[in-house]
């Protein structure tokens, strides 16, 4: 009997751990957003492409892949201009690859409803690190979207980092991504395209169900070992 109980304890423990884990790891995974993004290339700068030592063409060989996690936790107050610290990024543009850089990154949402002039903006600017092109080594990876001046079909009411993401076709007023290669000389170097899609990517429902079965079998199962009765002697 006593072992019976002993178990029953047990279980019970583990769901209670299990409970308020869920209840601190919550926040945090709600706090980050991962996008993947794509596009196309439509413009490689001179010393960027074939024969020199570098893989960049335009066309379909060449499309841009990538995704990119981040905080959605504000780092500015206002309502107008939202900043957003960038975890990591992963790019591929054809057969060339670039990761996340020490330099970081940020992601800026500027609401046009807000006030100022502009219209509505998506900013990406991260450091990143790769393979040298042309003898030049990459540095900042940027991807411009800005929507309508002003007037009607705004995309952003808000400042705060979008999930889901907007349509691309909603940045009407421009629509680039930028790849840029240096010597360190000032003698810089670019690939560049415009965006096809920009998505965010929810957490998988069943990672989210999981947690809550988890819970709710550990709590049947300790109910089910306190009903248990050792046979009468």
């Amino acid at each position: 009997m006593s072992r019976i109980v002993h178990i029953s304890r047990s279980l019970a423990l583990l769901a209670v751990l299990v409970m308020f884990g869920g209840v601190a790891v919550a926040p945090a995974m709600a706090a980050i957003i991962t996008y993947n993004f794509s596009g196309t290339v439509n413009f490689v700068g001179n010393n960027l492409t074939p024969p020199t030592p570098a893989p960049f063409n335009t066309g379909a060989l060449n499309n841009l892949t990538g995704t990119m996690t981040v905080d959605n936790s504000d780092g500015t107050s206002g309502g107008v201009i939202g900043t957003y610290t960038i975890q990591n990024i992963n790019l591929q543009i054809g057969t060339y690859s670039a990761t996340f850089g020490p330099g970081g990154g940020l992601v800026t949402i500027r609401n046009g409803n807000g006030g100022g002039a502009g219209g509505d903006r998506f900013l990406v600017t991260a450091d990143v690190d790769g393979p040298n092109a042309g003898n030049r080594a990459p540095g900042a990876f940027t991807i411009n979207l800005r929507g309508p001046a002003s007037g009607p079909g705004n995309v952003f009411t808000t400042d705060a980092l979008p999930n889901p993401a907007p349509s691309v076709s909603s940045f009407t007023n421009r629509n680039i991504f930028r790849l840029q290669f240096g010597n360190g000389n000032g003698d810089n170097r670019a690939v560049q395209g415009f965006l096809t899609s920009l998505t965010a990517v929810p957490l998988p429902p069943a990672m989210i169900l999981f947690g809550v079965g988890l819970v709710a079998l550990i709590g049947l199962g300790a109910g089910g070992l306190r009903n248990l009765r050792l046979p009468q002697a």
